[in-house]
């Protein structure tokens, strides 16, 4: 099974991460960021009061897929930029 990786540069406005595939027991999308901002994730309409925050104090963070449509990650900042490391299986 081939594996998708990569980094994205996001900002103040929603930024799209990645998107896991339709697949069934899809494992969703693993994602990390070395910068020292917070970084809130969630769906296109993200902000920083209802996004799921990580920092780069944490492991690595699966957000989990259904694996029954291709469900978009996105990602933002309350200030400034940060950078996000992802790899999801597609």
């Amino acid at each position: 099974m081939p594996y998708q990786t990569g980094s994205v540069t996001v900002g103040t406005t929603p930024t799209l991460v990645a998107a896991s595939g339709a697949v069934p027991s899809n494992g969703g999308v693993r994602v990390r960021t070395t910068s020292s901002a917070s970084v809130f994730l969630g769906g296109s309409a993200v902000t920083t009061a209802t996004g799921f925050p990580i920092s780069s104090t944490d492991a690595v963070v699966n957000v989990p897929s259904t694996g029954a449509a291709s469900e978009p990650l996105f990602a933002l900042v309350l200030t400034g930029t940060a950078t996000v490391n992802y790899i999801l299986a597609g």
